[in-house]
């Protein structure tokens, strides 16, 4: 089956889908148009549409006329609080929302793939199921499809994402780490307050709170092997006030990134231990919050890469894969892995040529649209070769 020919005739389609949905973009666990615009599409095609009363989003399956495995696909349809700054005739209609990360590509490139599968499900050898996922944007959300038991039965799943930091006509889908995990901590400092002029009669939580900060990057510097990547930020101090007093109180917040999943587990006593070391120099008392976001996502299933990298090159041609450092930024895409195999892309949408090299999450982020038909067409390509493949 030539995916690369289908996915070329889907082209206006793909496009026609991008624009409704970057035109009317809504935030995580509010697409509720959204997910009746995607449910509607499927089922004009013959797709059956599962939805849910608790949550938003939805999936489609497609059944082969042959046994065989499950496979499912993902996109993401969720938008971000921001207010776009492009001028183009498809812009958000919504104020203070936008598809700034390219999740209206990532919908429309598959329901475009459910086209063209469904249109030749006689010719597969199991089954797709086509998850539209809510909520990307805010952590862990995808845990609720796992909830539902929407991944009982799935023997692997793909996803992509359009990026706009490599260049159109590459894809990378590499073995190993892409992106970190994202998890968040609080830290609670209490000391005893005082007046400004009399500081020995008070522990200040706002000094605490300093030395705190400069203690965590220990764990970074000290604890950890150079050679594991590792990021700790506290993008957040609150203490004190505009009174001339000593600060009874204070607050951090901030983030962990890393790759290595055993040495991140650690984290939460790591931190909790460097605190309150930190602080009791000063006379202050800590408690704090660890929360688990997003774990890293890693693509350890060496033959399901080369399934989706071959996939690619069918609709892309030789020399369109390319490498793409590892990151540091997050994708809950890894919960789903956490379940069963799978496999995740980037499919480069920057092109200079055009004027179109602006970062995600930005008033002006735009894409390439010229691509988005190849990621139809991946999708499509890697559902249809993993079904008829041996692995597992």
């Amino acid at each position: 089956m030539d995916f690369k020919e289908l996915a070329l005739a889907e082209e206006n389609y793909v496009l026609e889908q991008r624009r409704w949905l970057h035109a009317h973009p809504e935030l995580g666990t509010k697409e509720f148009k959204t997910t009746e615009h995607i449910a509607r599409e499927l089922t004009q095609m013959g797709i059956e549409v599962e939805t849910f009363d608790d949550i938003t989003g939805c999936i489609g399956t497609i059944r082969g006329a042959h046994p065989g495995k499950t496979v499912m696909l993902r996109a993401d349809i969720d938008a971000l609080p921001i207010q776009e700054e492009n001028d183009c005739s498809f812009c958000s209609q919504n104020a203070g929302v936008m598809h700034a990360c390219g999740h209206d590509c990532h919908t429309a490139m598959l329901l475009a793939a459910g086209k063209m599968l469904v249109a030749h499900k006689d010719e597969l050898h199991g089954t797709v199921k086509l998850l539209f996922q809510m909520a990307e944007e805010i952590g862990t959300e995808s845990r609720h499809y796992v909830e539902h038991g929407c991944l009982e039965g799935v023997d692997a799943i793909f996803g992509q994402h359009v990026w706009s930091l490599m260049d159109s006509g590459f894809v990378s889908i590499e073995d190993g780490e892409r992106m970190a995990c994202s998890d968040r901590f609080t830290i609670n400092i209490t000391g005893k307050t005082a007046p400004a002029d009399k500081p020995q009669q008070g522990s200040d939580a706002v000094l605490a709170a300093a030395a705190v900060v400069m203690a965590l990057q220990s764990i970074v510097s000290r604890i950890n092997d150079p050679n594991n990547t590792l990021v700790v930020t506290t993008g957040m101090m609150h203490g004190g006030s505009d009174e001339p007093a000593i600060a009874g109180e204070a607050q951090l917040v901030g983030t962990v990134r890393t790759f290595n999943k055993a040495f991140r587990n650690g984290m939460p006593q790591l931190i909790e231990e460097t605190a309150k070391k930190a602080a009791a120099v000063y006379g202050c008392e800590v408690t704090g919050t660890y929360f688990f976001g997003p774990a890293p996502l890693i693509n350890e299933h060496h033959e399901l890469n080369e399934i989706a990298r071959k996939a690619a090159v069918k609709i892309m041609g030789e020399g369109s894969l390319a490498h793409l450092d590892k990151m540091t930024g997050a994708e809950d895409f890894s919960v789903f892995m956490d379940k069963t195999k799978g496999v995740y892309g980037f499919l480069g949408v920057r092109n200079l040529a055009k004027g179109l090299n602006c970062v995600h999450h930005h008033p002006k982020f735009a894409v390439d649209e010229e691509q988005l038909k190849y990621g139809a067409g991946i999708y499509a390509q890697f559902a249809y070769d993993y079904l008829n493949s041996d692995v597992k």
